[in-house]
């Protein structure tokens, strides 16, 4: 396993601070959809875990609770709802993304830019995910 810093941009915050997560990859990736494949597998597994956790209620600071009131729902962060991710759609939704170029991946400052592009897992320091999104106007 190598861990690999992954660039997260929260939409919960006002400011643009980016945060680092570390996600372990098999060292057996070769390509791009490994490499999604993987991360997705590790986001689904996480959001699962947080939902079958029976964590208490943290109380919020002033300053989550005015981020958050900037986006319109202050709230905990608990899915009060009980549908988990599904991981083959999760994948395939994100493959989709990234073919149709709706979703771009960076690796270290390199744009990867094909599902079948090969990747050295263990020379990338870290990976940068952006979902691209219409700022205005109607799809196509």
């Amino acid at each position: 396993m190598t861990e690999i810093s992954v660039n997260v941009k929260s939409a919960a915050t006002k400011k643009n601070k980016i945060k680092t997560v570390l996600i372990p990859y098999d060292e057996g990736i070769t390509d791009v959809r490994g490499l999604i494949e993987a991360t997705v597998a590790y986001c689904v597994t996480q959001y699962n875990q947080r939902m079958e956790s029976s964590e208490l209620l943290k109380a919020l600071s002033t300053q989550q609770i005015e981020n958050s009131a900037s986006q319109g729902k202050v709230s905990f962060g608990v899915n009060y709802g009980d549908k988990k991710a599904d991981l083959s759609k999760a994948t395939a939704d994100a493959l989709e993304a990234f073919a149709d170029g709706t979703a771009v991946i960076f690796a270290d400052d390199k744009r990867l830019k094909a599902l079948d592009e090969s990747i050295d897992i263990n020379a990338i320091k870290s990976f940068t995910f952006v979902k691209l999104t219409m700022l205005a106007g109607r799809m196509w």
